[in-house]
């Protein structure tokens, strides 16, 4: 390659030549020729300025850096690409050595050239044209070194042999390069199977695995490659997870399912695959890449776990009602054992008290007749003696013989009146207490309600603090109904105990002084209603909350404070009601406006 003078003398040249060398041969040309030779120089010219243009265009605009160093190694020109390649001016290069100062190869190898400059590590491309390639490193003004790639060929500079040196910065990609490495290594040597497959195609054939994938499904990398991964399920594969697939791939999303795959000896694995598609800079999708995880073991576990769980719940429900069993069973006997020994009072208490009872109920009629008969005589004293001895007016004045006349009778028909009070309390007790339970009897229930309701007497009586309970009965005309009759007494003792026990709450207790009397109220309604007897009893009380009334017929569920309530009397109301009656006990109740329980029972069975 000439210099730029020898560019500008060259047309000249040839045309001097030309003209001496017609002249030399013939005389005879005519200026017409002449003048066509000029303009060919001419166009020759132009053209040569029009390529030596536009040669130094492309060499000031290549994005390689470009240098060109002499047969001593000092470089002679750089472009611009150059000069950012080193940061520094080209006036800076010009001059510099070049191999050992401005590039420094990291390893290097002998090769026989015409000059011992250049080590040569690459091949030569074509006949009759020297080119090594190499990868060097360029030291850079004030900036980190850069790893560069450097080709090298022969040419020719203002006469001479020089070598022209193209400079491509390679930094980034070795790094992308060590990445994609370190990349392919970890992919290598995680347990991890990986697969990426082509999204172009319909098929979605597989174009990479990593070795654990090879592991997991026991098939070799060039018997997987080109394969859709249905290759590994099976007839019993989920038909759901394979349907979320589906439509992952056609809507381009991400999924994560659970497979049973099989291997290629075709034994059962659990594969864990998420699906997550890859797309290019404009946003095409391009690939799906594929993670899956051999969870065989945990399904195993867990299947293991479940079957042990399941027996678990299986076992704790039969010990749950077991124990409720074993818990209603102890309340039923407590209970029946605690009423049989009250029953059993009761009915001695009331045989006892029965039996001085007819004896003085049986002699006031005696009694009566014959104080008649002593007063009717003194009558006749008084006429036939109308003036007795001073010492019988003396004791008649001191008796007042006239007010013992006049009030013994009175006395008498109270004494009559307390006895008839007491034998009705008797038989009160006594149809409490009734324990002939073996078979269901017709029953007055209304009988019933008020022999506890006398038994709970003492507990209705108001004192200095609270007024008296008023029981308001609404009853209708109730037939005899088919029952037990002590354990239907029983549930009417616990109702009403424990509307008494609301309506003696303290927080009750401190507002009585603000509320009206007619407040404190147990209100009892019977009716009929189609073939069943329904029996209301309600309170207006406090009331209670839902979570209460969830758990009211709960064995040992009590809000009473430790020592005042066992919390078995409405649980065990509700096993006589429900189980031994085939009829409903039911609570609604709402916080400031009372409580009432409904008991519903067949009138016959």
């Amino acid at each position: 390659m000439n210099n730029r003078m020898d560019c500008q003398e060259l047309p000249q040249k040839i045309a001097d030549d030309c003209i001496e060398s017609n002249f030399g041969q013939s005389d005879s040309i005519s200026i017409c020729e002449m003048q066509q030779m000029q303009e060919a120089i001419e166009q020759l010219e132009h053209d040569l300025k029009a390529s030596e243009s536009r040669f130094r265009n492309a060499i000031a605009k290549n994005a390689d850096g470009i240098a060109i160093v002499n047969k001593q190694g000092l470089v002679c020109f750089a472009n611009p690409s150059a000069e950012a390649l080193f940061n520094c001016k080209a006036e800076e290069l010009l001059g510099q050595e070049f191999f050992g100062t401005l590039v420094v190869e990291g390893s290097a190898c002998d090769i026989e050239m015409d000059t011992d400059i250049i080590p040569q590590v690459g091949e030569t491309e074509a006949a009759g044209m020297r080119v090594v390639q190499t990868e060097v490193e360029a030291i850079r003004r004030h900036k980190a070194n850069v790893v560069v790639e450097m080709r090298v060929v022969e040419t020719e500079w203002e006469g001479e042999i020089a070598y022209l040196a193209t400079l491509r910065d390679v930094t980034d990609r070795k790094r992308a390069e060590e990445m994609l490495w370190l990349y392919d290594r970890a992919m290598a040597a995680t347990s991890t199977g990986v697969t990426i497959s082509d999204a172009t195609n319909p098929e979605h054939p597989i174009i990479y695995c990593n070795p654990a994938f090879e592991s997991m499904t026991g098939y070799r990398r060039e018997e997987i490659i080109g394969k859709n991964c249905r290759f590994l399920q099976g007839s019993d594969t989920d038909s759901e997870a394979l349907e979320i697939i589906r439509q992952a791939l056609t809507t381009e999303s991400e999924c994560q399912v659970i497979l049973k795959n099989y291997r290629k000896d075709r034994t059962v694995f659990w594969n864990s695959l998420s699906i997550s598609p890859v797309r290019d800079k404009t946003g095409k999708l391009t690939h799906f890449i594929g993670v899956q995880r051999d969870i065989t073991d945990r399904k195993q576990a867990e299947e293991s776990l479940r079957k042990s769980e399941a027996q678990s719940r299986e076992q704790s429900a039969q010990l749950a009602a077991a124990l409720d069993e074993l818990k209603n069973t102890h309340s039923q006997l407590v209970q029946s054992e605690k009423m049989s020994s009250l029953g059993l009072l009761i009915a001695g208490v009331a045989h006892e008290i029965n039996n001085p009872v007819s004896f003085i109920h049986g002699n006031l009629a005696y009694l009566k007749d014959y104080t008649q008969n002593l007063f009717h005589l003194l009558e006749l004293y008084q006429q036939h003696y109308p003036n007795p001895v001073p010492q019988i007016q003396q004791e008649t004045t001191e008796n007042d013989l006239d007010f013992l006349a006049e009030d013994l009778p009175k006395i008498m028909s109270s004494m009559s009146v307390g006895v008839e009070r007491i034998c009705q309390i008797v038989q009160s007790l006594r149809n409490f207490s009734r324990h002939d339970d073996s078979q269901m009897k017709p029953v007055n229930l209304h009988e019933g309600i008020d022999s506890t309701l006398l038994i709970l007497n003492h507990r209705l009586k108001g004192n200095g603090e609270m007024p008296p309970i008023q029981i308001v009965k609404e009853y209708g005309n109730l037939p005899l109904v088919d029952c037990f009759a002590g354990p239907i007494n029983q549930v009417f003792m616990n109702i009403l105990s424990n509307g008494i026990d609301a309506l003696d709450d303290l927080k009750i207790r401190e507002d009585c002084q603000q509320m009206s009397e007619d407040f404190r109220q147990i209100i009892i309604c019977t009716e009929v209603i189609d073939n069943f007897v329904e029996i209301k009893i309600a309170d207006t009380g406090p009331g209670i909350t839902e979570e209460v009334k969830q758990r009211i017929f709960d064995t040992f569920f009590t809000t009473k404070p430790v020592g005042k309530g066992t919390g078995m009397g409405l649980s065990i109301s509700y096993q006589i009601i429900v189980e031994r009656h085939k009829g409903e006990l039911y609570c609604t109740s709402e916080l400031g406006k009372g409580t009432e329980f409904v008991i519903k029972m067949p009138i016959a069975h």
